[in-house]
Parts: C-alpha cells; sequence; structure tokens
C-alpha cells in the first residue's frame, strides 16, 4: 500500500474512531442529546453501534460498545499503519497501542472540551452555541472534582488549569507507563 493511501485509510479510521469515542464521552458525561452537535453524532454512530449493544450491553452511564468499537477501529489503524510499513505484526503490541490511541484520544478529547469552554467563555459568554454546550457538557463533570477541592478565588476559577495538568500528566507519564509505544503512536 502506498504512503499517500496509508495516510487516507488511517485518517478514516482515526476520524470513525473519534466519532464512536465522542458518542462514549458524551454518554458519560450525561450532555443533552436534543442539541444538534450531539444528535448528530448520535445519528452517524447509530447504525454501527445499535448491532453492537446487543452483544455489548451499556453500564450505567457508560457505552461499552462504543468504546470498543473506537478501540477496534484504533487497532485496525495500526494495522494498517504496520502493514504498510513492512514491520512484523505482533497481535499484543497492535492491541496494546490500539488501546493506547483510544485512551489517549478519550484524554485529548476533554482537553478540547475544556479549552472550547474556556475560550467560549471569553469571547462569548452570553451566546448560545450548540459546540459550546456541548463542550461544556463534557468538560464540567471533570472540572467539578477539582471545584471542589480548589473553589474559586475572587471570581478567578483555577480549575481548569488544575485539571489540564493533570490530564496531559496521565496522557504523558501514566499512559506511556501502563501501555509503552510498542508499533506506532501516530
Amino acid at each position: 500500500m502506498g504512503e499517500p493511501l496509508t495516510f487516507v485509510v488511517t485518517f478514516v479510521l482515526r476520524v470513525a474512531a473519534l466519532l464512536f469515542l465522542l458518542r462514549f464521552v458524551l454518554q458519560a458525561a450525561r450532555a443533552s442529546f436534543y442539541n444538534p452537535f450531539s444528535s448528530g453524532i448520535v445519528r452517524i454512530t447509530d447504525p454501527v453501534l445499535n448491532p453492537i449493544r446487543q452483544v455489548l450491553r451499556p453500564y450505567r452511564n457508560l457505552d461499552i460498545a462504543a468504546f470498543a468499537t473506537a478501540w477496534i477501529v484504533h487497532t485496525v489503524a495500526v494495522v494498517v499503519h504496520v502493514w504498510s510499513a513492512g514491520f512484523p505484526l505482533d497481535v499484543l503490541a497492535i492491541v496494546n497501542d490500539g488501546l493506547r490511541a483510544t485512551l489517549g484520544l478519550v484524554i485529548g478529547i476533554f482537553l478540547v472540551a475544556i479549552f472550547v469552554s474556556i475560550i467560549m467563555s471569553w469571547i462569548a459568554p452570553g451566546v448560545y452555541s450548540p459546540a459550546a454546550v456541548v463542550a461544556r457538557e463534557i468538560a464540567e463533570p471533570i472540572l467539578a472534582p477539582a471545584r471542589r477541592i480548589l473553589p474559586p478565588l475572587g471570581g478567578l476559577d483555577l480549575s481548569p488549569m488544575i485539571t489540564i495538568l493533570v490530564l496531559i500528566l496521565i496522557q504523558s507519564f501514566a499512559l506511556n507507563a501502563l501501555l509503552p509505544c510498542r508499533l506506532w503512536c501516530g
């Protein structure tokens, strides 16, 4: 497989994994599915996830089927990349790198949600935007524990900085320690 074709295939697979993980995170954060952004994600992912949910049932507000599908899609992306690079196919390393990419993307979704909610609160605090509402709904469950530890100081909320720092530490150090990159960490 040529390099441009490999790039396109892995790009499409990563976008698909992103959609499934957005569905997972939206449900985990209990975001409103009446929001146009959320309902679009649901419409796109439901045809694939509904049959899988017959086997992998949701647990409370965690959509196990969406996470597992994203993991499988990331694993296929690793296989495509490894195969096109001519490396031998090591099943454990491929599954490991697929899980690492999936968990890294979940953390990335939370980071982007925090940054979007911060920027929107500065630029247009009173303006309604479906994407900004979804970003706030995703960010709030992970910002709440930091707000309990450190309440706002004179109108300044430091919880996003603490949460971003913790997420980056998890992404940089804990994820690397638990699931070291073996083949491809693109």
